[in-house]
């Protein structure tokens, strides 16, 4: 008989089976949005066990609301690798702060006046920057004197509200003008 030895290399050339899920994220009150890897697998595998995960985009802020494409990588450890595609839709639904500010409005001679929302605005927020602003109301005539309730609604554009009210006083400063005539 005669023995000899030999060293056998196990060598994994099996790649790892990525899936993935496709998920919704949504921002903070500060605009921001955080996910990792394990949020978008959807039940990777792989022949020796335990994979590593990786994320190609794991912080999002509002310049990425709606759809986005998220690569999830797949390691299995022992050089193999496998990709799959994720659709990660970030979504707002912090409302925005409405900030109202009362204000005096004048009558002109013709006995009106008119605001723009942005003159009841006082500071309106919201997580994502810009808002709209519009008024309840915006003309006023002369039957309108005194304090007039005016709500101020802040759109944020992502399908977020909110209201506040603001009180608008209508003042006439125009003196009447007296026209007298001779008479006998």
């Amino acid at each position: 008989t005669d023995n000899c030895s030999a060293t056998v290399t196990v060598i994994d050339t099996i790649s790892p089976s990525a899936v993935c899920q496709n998920i919704n994220a949504y921002l903070d009150g500060a605009g921001n949005a955080t996910i990792v890897a394990s949020d978008i697998d959807g039940g990777s595998t792989d022949n020796c066990g335990t994979a590593n995960l990786s994320a190609s985009l794991t912080a999002f802020t509002c310049a990425d609301l709606g759809a986005n494409n998220v690569t999830l990588t797949v390691d299995d450890g022992n050089g193999n690798t496998s990709n799959c595609v994720s659709v990660v839709t970030i979504i707002d639904t912090i409302s925005p702060s409405a900030v109202c500010q009362n204000i005096n409005a004048y009558l002109d001679g013709a006995g009106n006046t008119t605001i723009v929302a942005a003159d009841i605005d006082g500071g309106s927020t919201d997580n994502c920057g810009t808002v709209n602003l519009s008024a309840s109301l915006t003309a006023f005539t002369c039957a309108d004197l005194g304090a007039n309730n005016v709500i101020l609604t802040v759109d944020d554009g992502n399908g977020n509200t909110s209201n506040c009210v603001s009180v608008v006083t209508i003042i006439d400063t125009i003196s009447p003008s007296a026209v007298c005539q001779n008479i006998n």
